[in-house]
């Protein structure tokens, strides 16, 4: 399995979305990463980000760079998190954050093509 489990969505705007996702044990992205601890890897989370802000926001325009990005907290197995997306099209960027209860496990900015 690829894909987390979406517990819940909710599109405020064509800018805004938030998803409720539970991480299951089996996620093909914990398989290796790491053996005695599994967390998911930050490319994943990127990933993510950008699928679910073309399918819930309508973004067409592709994956250019990483502006920032930042890991502060790892994700687990068996763990639910929210994942807020703001996009901001005027400056082609995608903001995201992982959210584990009130603290903030990861955040970035996207750059997307023009």
């Amino acid at each position: 399995m690829m894909q987390p489990e979406v517990l819940q969505q909710q599109v405020s705007d064509e800018t805004h979305a938030s998803l409720l996702l539970r991480l299951p044990e089996g996620l093909f992205w914990f398989r290796g990463h790491f053996p005695e601890q599994p967390i998911l890897p930050g490319v994943a989370q990127v990933n993510w980000a950008m699928q679910y802000a073309h399918q819930l926001l309508g973004i067409k325009a592709a994956f250019k760079g990483i502006d920032v990005v930042k890991f502060q907290q790892p994700l687990l197995p068996e763990q639910s998190v929210l994942l807020l997306l703001e996009w901001q099209p005027a400056r082609h960027k995608l903001l995201f954050s992982y959210r584990l209860g009130e603290a903030t496990a990861s955040s970035g900015k996207i750059s997307l093509c023009q």
